[in-house]
């Protein structure tokens, strides 16, 4: 991830302020700072679901921007709040998740269980995602962010809403 001046405004609102970085492969990288500092903004350009006013990125070599479908392919995305589809289980989640991402229909199901032991969701494989613990949806949508085995995965605040036990779990 390559980041150079990268800028945000809401109207006369300044988000995100001209920041650089870079992430190389194998990295781990964490944004830290309080309510209202920008992380999520960053998260959201980076991902292409908002247009920088200033500046710009590139992720895997390729420009970061709304139209760049081969970045999307190749990243996976846990948003601050659970983007599960109530209305299907766990399983069924995963595997519309997969279709999405065009992950082939022979690896889908297999992909999805191993997601769902690894998260410790196998015994709620068959639950509607609007059933489930907050916490386990949480599980659930990370999960979600994994099912096409992402290059890269940006999470936003992937530990909001589990408990202590869970939270450390999941670092």
């Amino acid at each position: 991830i390559k980041v150079e001046n990268l800028t945000k405004y809401y109207d006369e609102l300044l988000a995100v302020d001209h920041i650089s970085f870079e992430v190389e492969q194998g990295e781990f990288f964490g944004f830290l700072g309080p309510n209202g500092a920008g992380k999520t903004s960053t998260i959201k350009m980076l991902t292409n679901l908002l247009i920088p006013s200033e500046g710009g990125a590139a992720i895997l070599g390729m420009p970061v921007n709304p139209k760049a479908i081969k970045v999307r392919e190749r990243i996976g995305v846990v948003p601050e709040v659970a983007n599960v589809f109530a209305e299907l289980t766990s399983l069924e989640n995963l595997l519309f998740t997969a279709e999405i991402y065009g992950v082939p229909r022979r690896e889908r199901k297999e992909r999805a269980g191993e997601l769902l032991s690894h998260f410790g969701l196998e015994d709620k494989a068959k639950d509607k995602a609007e059933s489930l613990s907050l916490g386990l949806k949480r599980r659930l949508s990370i999960a979600m962010g994994f099912i096409h085995d992402p290059d890269i995965l940006f999470l936003d605040e992937p530990t909001s809403g589990l408990d202590v036990h869970s939270a450390a779990d999941m670092r």
